[in-house]
């Protein structure tokens, strides 16, 4: 390997380790209330098919357990989302955010792709744009999947209580 060879590969090294840290810390600044399902950039889409797409085309269940997680590592709103720990409406709603929060970094560190050409050969380029895409896709497609069944249960969370509130404010009215 040429030296030449060596340093773009240290060049490239460290342009994704900034790039990943640095949207991923700016991300947890921006407040809670943007990362909402309401926001364009997170919104179920009807091509989504309520999350068939992910299961039936990218076959997401049989590999999003094996993907790292990394919700943890920037220290402000530490989250892991590796798996379900509760059933809380609270802790689902946190869940939601933090699978919003996860795919705007990688939509970010994507998006930032083009910055590696800047320095590297047309061949380099290349193979950033594939890192680009294999490192930071697959982890938008687990966001949008686990979301749109976070969702589902959030909603049955909601329901269950709106079916209490009723039968109190019932058995109230008729005391």
């Amino acid at each position: 390997m040429t030296t030449e060879g060596l340093i773009l590969i240290v060049a490239n090294s460290v342009f994704w380790v900034v790039v990943s840290f640095g949207w991923g810390y700016l991300c947890h600044l921006i407040p809670f209330s943007f990362y909402n399902i309401k926001n364009p950039i997170f919104k179920k889409r009807f091509w989504e098919l309520e999350g068939k797409l992910y299961e039936k085309v990218f076959f997401v269940k049989y590999w999003k357990d094996v993907l790292p997680e990394a919700g943890e590592l920037i220290k402000i709103h530490p989250f892991d989302k590796k798996k379900l720990k509760s059933k809380e409406k609270s802790y689902i709603e946190r869940f939601i955010i933090e699978t919003c929060r996860a795919e705007l970094v990688h939509i970010l560190i994507f998006l930032s792709t083009p910055f590696s050409f800047l320095f590297n050969p047309p061949i380099g380029d290349y193979i950033m744009a594939a890192y680009g895409i294999l490192a930071n896709i697959p982890f938008i497609i687990i966001q949008r999947y686990n979301r749109i069944r976070l969702v589902k249960v959030l909603e049955k969370i909601e329901k269950k209580e709106m079916y209490k509130r009723i039968q109190r404010a019932e058995r109230i009215t008729l005391q």
